[in-house]
């Protein structure tokens, strides 16, 4: 039937054209409309809970929220983790669910088991996200020195006249929530004989929008409004009755407002408010459409603002994108180039144009694929791409150089060459798809962020390897047989010359040196696994040396500070300023004054930036600067050099507790360094974490370690005494009435455009402030007032700003990056087994634990381990089946791991480490060494056929077959070397973190590409010698039989 199908488009060459004009067609329509981004996007399966408890401190909010909420969470079905996060004021909790898990399914488990826990009568209702994709594309800042209502009013509008024109998603920073606060006195208080609850529940009363049904058989609605919505609204409230008749309205005893929240994230640029806009876009939009757009809204609204107002655009990641497309594009062009001179350079002119065509015939139809399949253009998958650019006239060339060897050696016509060409060499051909698809499998199974960016690699392979069947199998066969050309017509001289020399070379170098590692095929053999024993030696004793992942040179630099506790709001102010300061002294020293570093930079207030955005705790001691570099490829200062620099210039201000600069690497989430240390005790645990970082500091290669526990502000812990029991007071109702003093009440929140405003009832200011709570005044149940030190004990204690827990358990984590070219992540880990934290944590009780990158590293080998076993039974099976043996697919895949000698010499000489790129790539490597193997043993099997009453039949069949498939296999391998060489060479930081990967395949083929030729043909002689020798045993035991056997199994001929 396969050859019937073969002959149908071969004779109706019409079809085959058809076909191809389709896959070309189906190709242009989907390219345009495949997004374009830097990374594949990523799976996000986690669900996050919020729950606010005004008042609270962190270790209040761990008690009594977070201890009853995780259980019920953990319990949820495929939940893999539960880290929460107890702040003042808030709980935080991030459920991450398994990988494939139905999110929404998820989303409903979480909301039941929520229902399930018992919250603080005070805390306000759990607020449930699922958490959805979104790719940062740029930011906005508009900065001036004008007021936040200003600010407010131009960042609002730009946000929604973004939106409005297709833009997905825009986070503002830097705007405080806005509050009407109700301020009374305590004299007022005392003279109406009310407590702040009385006025709130009046107040919540009267402002409010009831539905009040309908009448008039539903002809007619009813509505009940009172809700306030501005400050001055509220005054008119009653709020207490009297007994002539009269009445005290809410604005004649209270002070009414609207103003921002005070502890609130804040913004500015060179010292002037600022607002921040993160540009984001969803799975579905396209990174370049939307910058586009962004870019050409910039360019019109600058014009409109005010002259006090600048609007910048800046961190523009479509740039990026848009170079690193076209720097990958151009590395592609060049391999392709590479590859093309290769084909013309082996094959005659017209089998090398139809070859060549096939090209961009897969490419196309491979874009369809893209599309339907929901992929992207990215950096990973142009890298399959352009490692597919050799594989994918593998199959052509077997296929186009079998048509010419049967068209000029058996003198046969070109369709019936091409025709038996097609029919002989589908089993190898299809069954090397299939084994190098196999080679891949690992990369389908790796999870995690590792996995979700990598898959990109394996899917648009295979995706190349199905477009480049059906061209091999029912397109070329049809333009080899009519594709023009004299076949009479004598060949060029240059072509003749050139066969004449390969041919010399074939036959009287080749030739005899496949004999003779046949013939001394134990010391061939032992030859080759004395290079793996010295790759791995050299991996081993530190020659090439192995780190996780090489990062890309970083663009963003982060400086985070954090006061001592008791430190006023202007400190913060003080060290913001001076690393205003800072960043531009040290830009202005490291270019000589040039300023051709730094693209951007603005800081904020009471919160730290990192990579992970998710802890967004406010701070009032804390700042940060977001300094935004210049690409990488346009400045020649290194992120590292400037973040050096810029820390040896930052002065710290009075009553700075940390400080941290650093560029955070891309890749893997995590820290280099992340120490985990498990208990109940917060002090021991804070205690223990201190002397860790001592001794994490005293290894080489290790900058900004700090734990993510910080001291908070000075607490007052209240007991009740005798008295004030005997007075009716509980822990509870004093606990209340100082909460709503300090913190006052909110009585509602309602929505004002995008935004919630709260309203908040609370005495004035001015009668806070004093540091003697004990002084506090207290409502008794008779109305009379008695301070606090008459009915409580007041204790002082250094409580914490943070509470974390993991799975249940309260933890601690120590972060911090390493130079890897020093100390790698795994070097790191074993060295603090070795030194004597495990001993210190044993003693004190606790447990620990290494995360962050080593907990990726560990999980990512974890899968590779069982991709790569059954990668190898799923060739083993494939091979089995074609060859009809147990034992032929060992002569096969024997080859599989001396892949290894040419990757390790390949680091070595181009002065790279190993990284986690570079073992995808080795097993990737396995799919495609192994079809050299392939094609070779299927040719020895015909050769055994052909030469079935030769003498010395196994080693001539052997040599013949060896120097049969020199020229195909010569051409498979050069041209997929070809495909990646230009990239191996690439000098641009953006694809400097590729070069591993295509340095793995490019060394490692060409050394197996050598190695298959001398090492199968003696694995061959290998298994021949035992099979003779176990029917040697059998014989002598009287179990084998007479008859001759053949030297070689043999399957049936194609």
């Amino acid at each position: 039937m396969f050859e019937s199908l073969i002959k149908f488009f071969v004779t109706h060459r019409t079809a085959a054209n058809l076909i191809m004009i389709l896959m070309i067609l189906i190709g242009v329509l989907s390219a345009g409309r495949i997004n374009k981004q830097f990374f594949p996007d990523i799976s996000v399966d986690v669900i996050g809970v919020s729950v606010a408890w005004s008042g609270a401190t962190a270790e209040d909010i761990d008690s009594n929220i977070i201890q009853s909420l995780e259980p019920q969470l953990r319990a949820v079905d495929n939940v893999k983790s539960v880290i929460s996060t107890s702040l003042e004021n808030r709980a935080n909790a991030v459920v991450e669910f398994e990988f494939g898990t139905n999110m929404q399914k998820a989303l409903a488990d979480v909301e039941a088991a929520i229902g399930l826990v018992d919250f603080p009568d005070d805390a306000d209702t759990p607020t449930i996200v699922k958490a959805e994709f979104a790719d940062i594309i740029s930011n906005l800042t508009i900065y001036g020195d004008v007021s936040l209502d200003v600010l407010r009013f131009y960042s609002k509008q730009i946000k929604e006249e973004l939106l409005k024109l297709g833009v997905d998603k825009i986070d503002i920073q830097g705007l405080p929530s806005e509050e009407v606060v109700i301020e009374v006195g305590e004299s007022e208080l005392a003279r109406l004989g009310l407590n702040l609850s009385d006025l709130s529940s009046a107040i919540s009363a009267s402002s409010i929008d009831i539905p009040a049904g309908s009448f008039a058989d539903g002809a007619l609605r009813v509505r009940s409004l009172g809700r306030r919505n501005k400050a001055d609204d509220f005054a008119n409230i009653e709020i207490l009755s009297k007994e002539d008749g009269s009445s005290v309205l809410l604005g004649d005893v209270a002070s009414l407002s609207e103003r921002v929240n005070d502890n609130s994230v804040l913004v500015f640029h060179s010292g002037v408010p600022a607002v921040n806009l993160k540009i984001q876009r969803s799975k579905t939009n396209d990174s370049l459409k939307i910058n586009e757009v962004v870019q050409n809204y910039v360019n019109q609204k600058t014009s409109t603002i005010p002259n006090s107002l600048t609007l910048v655009q800046h961190g523009i990641q479509a740039n990026l994108i848009s170079e690193r497309i076209n720097l990958m594009v151009t590395n592609g062009i060049s391999g392709l180039v590479i590859v093309l001179l290769v084909l013309f350079l082996f094959l005659p002119t017209k089998i090398a144009f139809w070859v060549a065509v096939g090209i961009p015939v897969a490419f196309m139809a491979t874009f369809g694929v893209m599309l339907i399949s929901g992929q992207t253009i990215n950096m990973i998958s142009l890298f399959g791409i352009i490692m597919a650019l050799g594989i994918v006239v593998d199959d052509a060339i077997v296929i186009g150089e079998h048509t010419e060897h049967l068209r000029t050696n058996r003198s046969l016509t070109a369709e019936n060459a091409a025709i038996l060409a097609a029919t002989r060499m589908g089993g190898p051909v299809f069954s090397a798809m299939l084994t190098t698809v196999a080679a891949f499998l690992p990369l389908f199974i790796i999870q995690g962020v590792i996995g979700a960016v990598i898959v990109a690699i394996p899917a648009v392979v295979c995706a190349v390897l199905v477009a480049s069947l059906v061209e091999c199998f029912f397109i070329l066969p049809a333009h080899l047989a009519h594709g023009g050309g004299d076949p009479n017509k004598p060949p060029s001289s240059f072509r003749r010359l050139f066969d004449s020399g390969f041919d010399y070379f074939r036959l009287h170098f080749f030739g005899p040196t496949v004999r003779a590692a046949f013939r001394f095929r134990y010391v061939t053999f032992a030859a080759a696994f004395g290079l793996l024993i010295l790759s791995i030696g050299m991996m081993v004793g530190g020659r090439v040396g192995f780190v996780f992942f090489s990062s890309p040179e970083a663009d963003v630099v982060y400086v985070n500070f954090t006061m001592v506790p008791g430190s006023s709001k202007s400190q913060t102010f003080e060290m913001m300023d001076e690393l205003d300061r800072a960043v531009l002294e040290t830009e202005k020293k490291l270019t000589d004054g040039r300023h051709n570093i730094v693209d951007f930079y603005y800081t904020f207030f009471a919160r730290i930036e990192t990579e992970d955005s998710s802890d967004n705790s406010v701070n009032t001691r804390q700042g940060s600067m977001v300094v935004a570099l210049l690409p990488a490829d346009k400045r020649d200062i290194r992120a590292k050099e400037f973040v050096e620099a810029l820390r040896e210039e930052i002065n710290e201000q009075p009553g700075t507790d940390i400080l941290q600069v650093r560029a955070p690497e891309g890749g893997p989430p995590g820290r280099d360094i992340d120490i985990r240390i498990m208990g109940d005790d917060l002090g021991k645990l804070k205690e223990l974490a201190t002397k860790t970082i001592e001794i994490a500091k005293q290894l080489p290669g290790t900058s900004d370690i700090i734990d993510n526990m910080d001291y908070g502000a000075e607490e007052r812990i209240i007991s009740m005494t005798p008295l004030g029991r005997s007075l009716g007071f509980t822990t509870r109702s004093i606990g209340l009435q100082i909460r709503s003093a300090l913190e006052g009440e909110i009585i509602q929140k309602f929505a004002r455009g995008d935004e919630e405003v709260t309203v908040r009832l609370s005495r004035p200011n001015s009668e806070l402030l004093h540091d003697d709570i004990g002084q506090f005044q207290l409502i008794e149940n008779s109305g009379d007032y008695i301070i606090l030190n008459e009915v409580a004990k007041i204790e002082k204690r250094l409580g914490f700003d943070v509470v974390r827990r993991q799975n249940g358990s309260r933890e601690i984590a120590i972060l911090g990056d390493l130079d890897e070219t020093i100390l790698n992540t795994s070097q790191f880990v074993e060295a603090m087994k070795q030194s004597e934290m495990p001993k210190l944590l044993a003693e004190a009780g606790l447990n620990f634990k290494f995360g962050g990158r080593n907990q990726e590293q560990d999980e990512t080998f974890s899968d590779m381990g069982v991709g790569a076993v059954l990668a190898l039974v799923s060739i083993y099976v494939i091979l089995a089946w074609v060859f009809s043996s147990w034992t032929l697919p060992f002569s096969v895949m024997i080859i599989i791991p001396f892949s290894l000698i040419g990757a390790v010499f390949g680091h070595y000489i181009m002065g790279l480490s190993l990284n986690i790129l570079s073992m995808f790539a080795i097993i990737a490597l396995a799919g495609i060494v192994v079809n050299n193997s392939i094609i070779l043993v299927a040719t020895i099997e015909r050769r055994l056929k052909e030469l079935e009453n030769n003498e010395n039949l196994l080693e001539n069949a052997v040599v013949r077959g060896a120097m049969d498939r020199l020229r195909p296999m010569l051409l498979t391998s050069l041209t997929t070397i070809g495909g990646l060489s230009a990239l191996m060479f690439e000098k641009s930081l953006q694809a400097q973190f590729l070069i591993p990967m295509a340095t793995t395949i490019t060394f490692g083929l060409a050394v197996t590409s050598v190695l298959v030729l001398f090492v199968v043909p003696a694995m061959i002689g290998v298994s021949d010698d035992v099979g003779k020798m176990v029917k040697g045993v059998l014989r002598f035991f009287g179990f084998g039989r007479t008859s001759q056997s053949q030297p070689f199994i043999v399957s049936e001929e194609q």
